[in-house]
């Protein structure tokens, strides 16, 4: 049960209300020390795969955990950029935000379903670069909300994060990012629609 990767992957489970607490206080401290803890707990998401396959650790409470953390972090991240709670102004459009949470939590329990049927889901290419485009635009937009407040308790010009160049590189990277994680889903559909649980007759097979 306590491989290195489980281990990994519970302690990014317990940086997620670490994360949501620094990133919520509006400060410079908070603001840094979020960006910290959200790079901190990405590392971890690429340790315990490496660890996990260096070892051969693949465990099904692993399976269910590594996902779950990552859906976790991830969503809470957006949610901050969506609501603006602590942070410089809402970042991100609140319903595009819930279409991704959608996709996240559809494509998790199917796999999780499937796995328990015995049946493996196929990973499409575009789920990686998903999950690359999600991390890239949550720390880009941590690390200029950081920067600003930095600035700002050293006196330097901190306005820039109003700026109309800072909104579009974030609205780009965003985009980008929407863009992939709802192809992504579709590709998941049709990369495996052979072993999706409905079967011919209609009915869900047994577990």
């Amino acid at each position: 049960m306590w491989t290195i990767p489980n281990v990994l992957t519970s302690f990014r489970l317990l940086l997620v209300p670490v994360f949501l607490w620094f990133v919520t206080r509006g400060t410079m401290t908070g603001s840094v020390l979020a960006l910290v803890v959200f790079v901190a707990a990405s590392i971890t998401d690429s340790l315990d795969g490496y660890f996990a396959r260096k070892y051969d650790s693949h465990t099904d409470l692993g399976r269910f955990l590594d996902p779950l953390a990552d859906k976790l972090l991830v969503l809470s991240a957006f949610y901050w950029g969506a609501f603006g709670w602590g942070a410089s102004q809402a970042w991100f459009n609140i319903w595009l935000v819930h279409l991704i949470a959608l996709r996240e939590i559809v494509i998790t329990g199917l796999r999780t379903f499937q796995r328990r049927s015995g049946r493996q889901m196929v990973t499409a290419w575009a789920g990686k670069w998903k999950a690359t485009l999600q991390m890239v635009t949550l720390c880009t937009l941590l690390t200029f909300e950081a920067a600003a407040r930095v600035m700002a308790a050293l006196s330097g010009p901190s306005a820039w994060l109003q700026s109309v160049q800072v909104w579009l590189i974030i609205q780009v990277l965003f985009a980008a990012t929407f863009i992939i994680t709802i192809v992504s889903g579709v590709r998941y559909f049709t990369v495996n629609a052979r072993t999706m649980p409905l079967s011919r007759s209609g009915r869900l097979p047994r577990v």
